[in-house]
């Protein structure tokens, strides 16, 4: 069990980003990432070492995720940046340095758009895009985490796109 809790330690601070993208929120982060660290010690015996944990773990992650969300049924908002966070790492969210004002204020006002756009989605395109446009995993790990085929996160990727396209469009014609 001790290795199992160093592992766990060592991949807490992703873990908390992956679950602050999915949920919008600092409460609920910690509570989604609370709950799969619960599951992955509960099934602890079940890990193979010869496998890479961080993976497993983002699995764990995101199943414990989309079945909450199922149950619940309700939507949450996404950040597209980090805040600081009582059980998660902190990250400056400051603007590059030189930048002016108005600068500042478009890509502020754009973040916002996309945050708003992402909160629209359903939960399963919503963690396709998070998985692959945020996080920067190819469709095939994004597969190996959520435990679906890549045809469907290629599919479920490319409606997600299409939708934030088309709500981006409608907000500003962007």
């Amino acid at each position: 069990m001790a290795d199992i809790n160093r592992l766990i330690e060592t991949h807490s601070g992703k873990a908390y980003l992956a679950a602050y993208r999915l949920t919008g929120n600092q409460a609920d982060a910690c509570d989604l990432v609370q709950e799969t660290f619960v599951r992955v010690i509960r099934k602890a015996e079940l890990y193979d070492e010869a496998f890479d944990f961080g993976g497993w773990l983002q699995r764990m992650l995101f199943r414990v995720y989309l079945n909450g969300r199922r149950s619940q049924g309700r939507r949450r908002e996404v950040p597209l940046e980090t805040l600081e966070g009582e059980c998660g790492p902190s990250r400056a969210a400051g603007a590059a340095t030189g930048e002016s004002p108005e600068k500042i204020s478009e890509a502020a006002e754009l973040r916002e758009k996309l945050s708003s756009a992402l909160n629209a989605l359903p939960p399963e395109l919503r963690a396709c895009v998070v998985l692959v446009d945020v996080e920067g995993h190819d469709y095939g790990r994004a597969a190996e985490i959520l435990g679906w085929p890549v045809g469907s996160v290629s599919g479920r990727l490319f409606r997600a796109r299409r939708l934030l396209r088309e709500m981006l469009r409608r907000v500003e014609g962007i």
